[in-house]
């Protein structure tokens, strides 16, 4: 699986709890990683890390898979709590419900669009901090 990044230098820096939002970052890397094993193995995998500017002065920050996609009618329920889709006893339903309520508490805002078969895009905006 590769990693692509798109991070200018001049994006403003955020304050946010680093914990916190490493906590997020690594619940949206093993979500993109699984749907990409379950589309295709690692082979042609990616995911796709960037950062800018909002239009609003917020600093944006998008996670994108290539991976299985989610349907519409899971998309709906992405951040519910305990919905999961994970078989197995892998999942718990609560990465991506404990993620929308960190970014919720900072200030910002989490969205998801997806594309069944095609992939998945995580779009993160958050205050940007002082310089």
């Amino acid at each position: 699986i590769g990693i692509k990044q798109a991070l200018p230098q001049d994006v403003p820096r955020i304050h946010a709890d680093q914990n916190q939002l490493q906590q997020v970052f690594v619940n949206l890397f093993n979500n993109a990683i699984d749907a990409i094993l379950e589309k295709q193995g690692a082979e042609g995998g990616e995911v796709t890390v960037e950062t800018s500017r909002a239009d609003d002065g917020k600093v944006k920050m998008i996670v994108k898979d290539n991976g299985c996609g989610i349907s519409t009618e899971n998309l709906k329920k992405i951040f519910t709590p305990f919905f999961t889709t994970k078989s197995g006893g892998k999942g718990t339903g609560l990465g991506l419900s404990v993620c929308y309520g960190i970014i919720q508490n900072m200030g910002g805002s989490m969205e998801v669009s997806s594309t069944e078969g095609v992939g998945t895009t995580f779009t993160i905006c958050l205050p940007a901090g002082e310089k």
